[in-house]
């Protein structure tokens, strides 16, 4: 269901270089869509499960899911615009 992360990850444990990295754009365009397929793989799972606490468990990470992918993207769009860190 995490597969997608991996790919990502040393771009995530180096957030701050990541933004700050010529090819920025193209590595959060990247990010995005491993939340985005990551939550997709979440939902998928939570409307399958029949056990009530493992869907509201798999909810609460979709959501995470959606909110780390806005943080990236915030952070990106302030720095972008900036020219600076956040």
């Amino acid at each position: 269901m995490y597969d997608a992360l991996l790919p990502i990850a040393e771009d995530l444990n180096t957030l701050d270089a990541t933004l700050a990295a010529p090819d920025a754009a193209e590595r959060v365009a990247r990010i995005v869509a491993a939340f985005d397929e990551t939550a997709r793989r979440i939902s998928t799972s939570a409307q399958t499960t029949r056990d009530d606490q493992q869907r509201s468990d798999l909810q609460k990470l979709y959501r995470g899911m959606i909110a780390a992918r806005r943080i990236v993207l915030a952070l990106h769009e302030r720095r972008s615009m900036r020219g600076t860190p956040y």
